[in-house]
């Protein structure tokens, strides 16, 4: 008879240094397991970390039982603007990249990333750590942001 696969409950909690550090629901209490400088990697964290403390073979830990709850960082607020500066390595050749693109950014709980609006190319999700939070924008991409932020509002 197979192994029942563990439940788990995890968090993260954002770092000053942008990490994200993500601590597991142990029998003793909440318990740190590991930082990654990734949000791809935060359930992976969160899968090794509940083996390790439970003292079970990763395959009793399987992805889709690990429940992973990231809270808004306290760097970012709805509707602020951002410029995107980092792709990471999951950009394909088909993928529209925004690389250095000004946009606003709101936060879309359920993936732990932000949709961030760019003018011209529309909204993607993009993880924290490929956005600057205090971007210096031009006065023209201010305008072409603000105009085209308009034109989304009116089509409402």
């Amino acid at each position: 008879m197979a192994d029942i696969p563990l439940q788990v409950r995890a968090r993260v909690r954002h770092e000053p240094d942008r990490s994200y550090a993500v601590l597991v629901e142990g029998p003793e209490g909440e318990v740190l397991v590991g930082v990654t400088r990734s949000l791809r990697q935060v359930r992976g964290v969160a899968r090794e970390g509940s083996a390790r403390l439970y003292g079970v073979p990763m395959d009793r830990i399987a992805a889709e039982c690990v429940d992973v709850v990231i809270p808004q960082p306290p760097y970012g607020r709805d509707g602020q603007w951002v410029r995107i500066v980092s792709t990471g390595d999951s950009a394909s050749a088909e993928d529209v990249v925004d690389l250095g693109a000004a946009g606003q950014a709101h936060w879309f709980g359920h993936e732990g990333a932000w949709f961030v609006t760019v003018a011209g190319s529309g909204t993607g999700i993009h993880p924290s750590e490929h956005l600057d939070f205090a971007p210096v924008l031009t006065d023209v991409e201010v305008t072409e942001l603000r105009r085209y932020l308009a034109r989304a509002d009116h089509r409402r």
